[in-house]
């Protein structure tokens, strides 16, 4: 009977136990679903923030950052293309390789370019603006301006370079952005990103373009600047591109209307590398080798004072009422002039009635007229002649003085430097794609206020024996406020003082020009 009493015991006890296994099983099972889900919506959550959900949850979270701010020399690495190359690439994108592609461009911008191991794509070229619009609220880019344009040496491109900026300054923004404006993005000073691809309806390609180093711009040969500042926000939901559907047709009907009235002058091979109009650059306002901010507005622009130089006027200062105060541009990041040396005062000497001076002849120059005083007619109309003499040969006209980023010997950023024999490997080849240095021993042919044609020492030296270098001619541009070498000249440049070399052209007639620009600071 003991044992009948045990064995029913443990009957009941297996029973009970296999109840309570299953519920148990039931749970593990439902947990291990929960986890696997939550495990698969993390990977899916970051990494797709540029979904609008998934961008507002990272941003709740704290695990996103805002754009920031990059340094020239710390910028993501990437390469250079220019509007041709990037349409023969993209052009021939499916809709869901295209897809794909502005998918990971945007999610790179969005996460600072940390998780990506491939090149970012910078764009660099000349462009027209077509006409340029105010960010909204509703836009991706919540304060700031957008201007859409046109390549000038490929017009199937379109790009869209947005501009992020406080709303105090977007009115001056948008005054400056005007339709027809140039805007040069340079593969040494501008890192333009690209962040989306877009095919319009006539065939072409439009570019969404964003300045990683939300730098200071103004215009060259013109007046008035702004600064950028890194969107602290992104709104996902209003999306890339920012100029679309029929704001872009008006917007390029606008601009076909304006042509017709002003047509894009000629940017052949032999164009002058000096464009006569205002152009939109960018500008240096932070001393080389001092930390650049990340977030807010670069610091503002410093105003140089005009230094005298023997033998040129001295520009005098006028009080022009304004409203608002302008910066001459010129004049910004200029390197230290050469020290002038003041003559002493000399007595005047007595004057001493004499006939008038005969013309007198200066070698190289030929007859110097005599100075005189002017005349004037019967009614006091100063006289003036109507036909000018040609400067002499040999002599560079004037160009409107310009700035940039300069360097002591030895501390410009790195990059491949070449000969003037090497180099002319490399003419008409468009965009060089990267940074390069050009070396040698010069002799300087020509000199003029900011410029100076230079030949390399080689050249001519046999006349039996014709060198490559023979057909080179280099066309070196110096900043404003620097003193470039005089006539005759002998400079020697190697790697620690090398020349900038910003493109290399052809001629019709086989001559190879080189234009460069000084980019070491002088002594």
């Amino acid at each position: 009977m003991a044992d009948e009493f045990y064995g029913f015991e443990e009957e009941e006890l297996e029973e009970k136990g296999r109840d309570n296994l299953f519920l148990w099983t039931i749970f593990i099972l439902l947990l291990i679903g929960v986890a696997f889900t939550c495990w698969l919506g993390s990977f899916y959550i970051f990494g797709h923030p540029e979904i609008p959900w998934c961008y507002k949850l990272l941003k709740k979270l704290g695990k996103i950052e805002a754009p920031k701010r990059f340094e020239i020399i710390a910028a993501p690495p990437g390469e250079f293309q220019n509007p041709q190359k990037l349409f023969e690439k993209y052009s021939k994108y499916t809709r869901l390789e295209l897809e794909q592609e502005n998918g990971e461009l945007i999610r790179n911008y969005i996460k600072n370019f940390h998780e990506t191991k491939k090149l970012t794509p910078y764009i660099a070229g000349r462009f027209s603006i077509i006409n340029s619009y105010e960010l909204k609220p509703s836009d991706m880019f919540a304060s700031g301006a957008v201007a859409l344009a046109q390549s000038i040496d490929f017009p199937q491109v379109l790009i869209e370079h947005v501009y992020p900026t406080a709303k105090d300054n977007v009115s001056q923004l948008r005054t400056m952005l005007q339709t027809g404006l140039d805007m040069k993005i340079e593969r040494t000073n501008d890192l333009s990103a690209l962040i989306h691809i877009e095919k319009i309806y006539d065939g072409r390609l439009q570019f969404t373009l964003v300045p990683l180093l939300y730098g200071t711009y103004a215009l060259k040969q013109g007046v008035g600047t702004f600064s950028l500042e890194p969107p602290a926000d992104l709104n996902m939901e209003g999306g890339v591109p920012v100029i679309k559907d029929q704001l872009l047709k008006s917007a390029l009907t606008e601009y076909i209307n304006y042509r017709r009235t002003r047509p894009l002058a000629d940017n052949g091979p032999d164009a002058p590398a000096v464009r006569a109009g205002p152009e939109l650059v960018r500008v240096d306002t932070v001393e080389p080798g001092a930390k650049v901010p990340e977030t807010g507005a670069m610091p503002a622009v410093p105003i140089a004072t005009p230094v005298p130089i023997p033998g040129k006027p001295t520009p005098r200062l006028v009080a022009i009422a304004t409203p608002t105060p302008r910066i001459n541009v010129a004049m910004l990041n200029t390197p230290p002039l050469r020290p002038v040396t003041t003559p002493a005062p000399i007595a005047p000497a007595p004057i001493i009635a004499s006939p008038t001076p005969a013309p007198m002849v200066v070698p190289h120059v030929g007859l110097v007229p005599p100075a005189s005083t002017p005349r004037v007619s019967s009614s006091g109309v100063p006289l003036q002649p109507f036909i000018v003499a040609a400067p002499a040969p040999g002599t560079l006209p004037p160009v409107p003085g310009a700035t940039w980023r300069t360097f002591a010997p030895g501390q410009a950023p790195p990059a491949r430097s070449i000969t003037p024999t090497e180099a002319t490997s490399l003419a008409d080849r468009g965009d060089l794609g990267e940074r390069l240095y050009l070396r040698g021993d010069f002799r300087v042919t020509a000199s003029g206020e900011n410029r100076a044609v230079l030949r390399d020492r080689a050249a001519g030296a046999d006349p039996a024996n014709p060198s490559p270098v023979d057909g080179v001619r280099i066309i070196a541009e110096y900043p404003a406020g620097a003193v470039p070498p005089d006539e005759s000249a002998v400079i020697a440049r190697d790697s620690s003082r090398p020349f900038e070399i910003r493109d290399i052209r052809k001629g019709a007639d086989g001559q190879i020009n080189i234009y460069v620009r000084e980019i070491t600071a002088q002594p």
